[in-house]
């Protein structure tokens, strides 16, 4: 039984469900027309993984069928005509859960018999496991209770006629801060007694553990309610939100938090089947909390196609291995190869144009701009033109080298989605300057926010598909035909990411036909080019290495 099963799910996301008929990834060689940055997410800690306590509903697989799962993904929230989601996830808060927790409760009341105060205490002692629970509790009824420390094992140990909760006493000898002066004290049934600010300190160090508090002296548990009353403040809430964290970090298989900063939604996936033949299939599944921020629910790491889990954690590790030897590939500002004036980019386009000398040049290579808008241009195609070496000393230059390169391109790419991010904060005022000086209606002037978004993925998938390229093997075919596709993928983010640039709101609206066209082609060039990856992966041509 699910304790937290819920029939209000939302379809779950993947990168890779596209119609093959709709992509041509060896002829289209369109000149490419723009693409725009992302909101880097960092991932969380991983969290201690553990069994689920769930019983899942499981479907049947066939391991022979590669295309079985396309019938249960979507790209940008787009699906195949025809096709149904079957794998579905939910988007919680611990509030939420801790209601779903409550209603399990007076579902389990009638069994038990006893107040729901003291079910909830033993499900939070059996880390909301019911099914566990009501094992125990058919095996040993009799002494459950007095283990759960609901009742005391000696029924007025102490002093005789004991009762739970505050007293006000002229005179009180507490035996923890020994001193002897008018009080209030805190007691249960089992005569253990102390002054309020005793308890209140043993309480407030135990409220984020997320475990059961008991008596200072023996397992008599204290209640929500008593906590309350001696904190004087609603603290019960703090330990049950601690509760609940200590529940989703045992159950990480089915529950993720989001990994952005200050977002406390939390994802939740009942059947976990189809992970695994994801894993297989070399495919990721990425889902959105209700705050709009996509992750993948296998890693934790930012949306991350065309490279697959294992890649990614792969180039993250080697990124923080190798970050103390690349630390000159990180600055923000390089130097004209003109007239050698220190230069700063401020916006996400990489078409720089010096402000002494005029001179256009490409941020990422260094090269004159002109010949990036023809459609062969390669300058994000690493060039090993070094001669072979035997040293091992000159192999290990070499192999840093080609990794400096990459790794430089995916920076470059992840700083100018985090300017781009910046400059599409301006959208929505620039739809609303377009509504009240041109009259421009809200949709009319949608084209800007969809542009933003769609720059957005093609950015993100641009710059994973560097690491994807760094761990596949160069002389492949299919990996120059991957390498052609980021050519025109990473031109086409460019020319977008520069239409995006423009202020006037009359050169705006004259544009959108524009804007429209590029926004196609880069959503085109970025499903094409994470389906050409896939098929690195699946081929084996792509794999991490270290």
């Amino acid at each position: 039984m699910d304790l937290l099963d819920s029939e209000d799910n939302c379809s779950l996301l993947c990168d890779d469900d596209y119609d093959d008929d709709s992509i041509d990834l060896y002829e289209s060689q369109t000149t490419a027309t723009g693409s725009m940055g992302d909101n880097v997410c960092h991932k969380l800690n991983s969290l201690v993984s553990d069994e689920s306590g769930f019983e899942i509903d499981e479907e049947q697989l066939n391991d022979d069928d590669d295309d079985l799962l396309s019938h249960h993904m979507k790209f940008n929230d787009r699906s195949p005509e025809g096709s149904t989601s079957s794998l579905k996830y939910e988007c919680l808060t611990t509030q939420d859960i801790f209601e779903r927790m409550l209603g399990r409760v007076h579902h389990l009341q009638p069994i038990f018999s006893i107040p729901a105060e003291d079910i909830l205490l033993l499900m939070q002692r059996y880390d909301w496991n019911e099914e566990r629970l009501l094992e125990e509790w058919t095996e040993k009824m009799d002494t459950l209770l007095i283990e759960a420390g609901l009742n005391a094992a000696e029924p007025g140990s102490g002093s005789s006629g004991n009762v739970r909760g505050i007293k006000r006493k002229a005179k009180f000898d507490c035996f923890i801060c020994c001193e002897d002066r008018p009080t209030e004290t805190f007691a249960l049934e089992c005569g253990h007694e102390y002054c309020i600010e005793c308890y209140r300190r043993y309480i407030s160090d135990r409220l984020n553990q997320g475990k059961v508090i008991t008596c200072m002296d023996c397992p008599l548990a204290l209640k929500n309610e008593d906590i309350d009353a001696v904190m004087g403040t609603a603290s019960s809430a703090r330990l049950m939100n601690s509760s609940i964290k200590s529940f989703i970090q045992k159950h990480n298989r089915n529950y993720k938090w989001c990994p952005y900063a200050d977002c406390k939604c939390i994802i939740h996936l009942n059947d976990t089947t189809y992970l695994q033949e994801c894993t297989r299939l070399h495919r990721s599944w990425f889902v959105t909390c209700k705050q709009s921020h996509s992750f993948c629910f296998g890693c934790g790491y930012e949306i991350h196609a065309p490279a697959d889990c294992n890649v990614a954690n792969a180039w993250v590790k080697k990124a923080r291995k190798e970050s103390e030897n690349l630390n000159w590939v990180l600055s923000h500002t390089k130097e004209c190869p003109k007239c050698s004036v220190n230069i700063e980019k401020n916006g996400g386009c990489n078409h720089m144009v010096c402000s002494s000398c005029e001179y256009e040049f490409c941020w990422i290579c260094g090269g004159d701009w002109a010949p990036h808008g023809r459609s062969f241009f390669q300058c994000t195609m690493y060039k090993n033109d070094d001669e072979k070496q035997k040293t091992s000393i000159e192999n290990s230059k070499r192999t840093l080298k080609r990794y400096a390169f990459y790794y430089r391109v995916f920076n470059e790419h992840e700083v100018s989605a985090k300017l781009d991010w910046k400059l599409g904060q301006t959208v929505g005022q620039k739809v609303k300057v377009l509504q009240e000086k041109m009259g421009v209606s809200w949709i009319e002037g949608q084209f800007l926010a969809d542009s933003l978004k769609i720059l957005n993925e093609g950015r993100t998938v641009l710059k994973w598909s560097f690491a994807a390229a760094y761990y596949s093997d160069a002389s492949h075919n299919l990996t120059k035909i991957f390498v052609d596709n980021q050519v025109l993928l990473s031109n086409a983010v460019e020319h977008l990411s520069e239409l995006l640039q423009i202020k006037d709101q009359e050169a705006i609206m004259k544009c959108k036909p524009e804007f429209y066209n590029k926004s196609g082609y880069v959503q085109n060039r970025t499903r094409a080019l994470i389906e050409c990856g896939r098929d690195l992966l699946r081929k084996g041509i792509c794999k991490p290495t270290d």
